[in-house]
């Protein structure tokens, strides 16, 4: 196996690639790569893993789909078309995207929606702190739980100090609030998580998988 690195200079590129040997990395791609470097390290690995932006995960897709190179994609902050276009290139290879990697993350959309059923007169709301580093806000996470939803949450975003990642789910009522929430104490649960996908990917058909598919598989 042999991994290449999309947004390898970022948090979360050099958290991937401290999980892996020397040896099952094939190369890093960051904003200063050439477009004749890009390709090479694409096309000379067995699975891509990238945390990049939009505009570089697109690329990076392009040239995966060029040539039949897996892709694990955890860049958040696309706008509608970008992903559409992301999606279209899983028609010439296997491409898995989640715009979060943890496993607890998965249970708390799972908890969320059966809450949702059961307090359905509740107000729901949403709060994600993260780092104040991240550009995108609401977090693509906050975007993924809000999609579990029925009703529209009210979301409240905050990006402060060195926060790895905490979402807080609410259902408030006149007397009585459940709330779930998921704290990451390091990006290392993300890499981890992406990781282990890529692993899975390079045996799968051509298509658009998300973490549960995965998640599913590994039952």
């Amino acid at each position: 196996m042999k991994l290449s690195i999309v947004g390898i200079t970022g948090r979360m590129g050099q958290e991937v690639s401290k999980l892996l040997k020397s040896d099952e990395v094939v190369g890093g791609i960051s904003s200063g790569t050439t477009e004749e470097e890009f390709e090479k390290v694409i096309k000379n690995s067995s699975v891509a893993v990238d945390f990049s932006t939009p505009a570089i995960s697109i690329k990076a897709a392009g040239y995966c789909a060029k040539h039949n190179i897996p892709l694990v994609c955890g860049t958040t902050g696309f706008s509608e078309e970008e992903f559409e276009q992301l999606k279209s290139f899983a028609e010439h290879t296997p491409i898995l995207y989640a715009s979060n990697f943890s496993i607890g993350i998965f249970l708390v959309s799972k908890l969320i929606r059966m809450s949702e059923k059961v307090l359905d007169d509740f107000d729901v709301s949403i709060i994600d702190r993260h780092h104040n580093k991240k550009k995108d806000k609401p977090s693509g996470t906050t975007l993924f739980l809000a999609s579990q939803l029925e009703k529209t949450p009210q979301i409240v975003s905050l990006r402060v100090g060195g926060v790895s990642g905490d979402h807080i789910c609410s259902f408030t009522g006149e007397d009585e609030e459940v709330t779930i929430s998921h704290r990451s104490f390091s990006r290392r649960v993300f890499a981890s998580g992406a990781v282990r996908c890529a692993f899975w990917l390079v045996s799968q058909k051509n298509g658009f998988y998300f973490l549960e598919d995965y998640l599913s598989a590994k039952k």
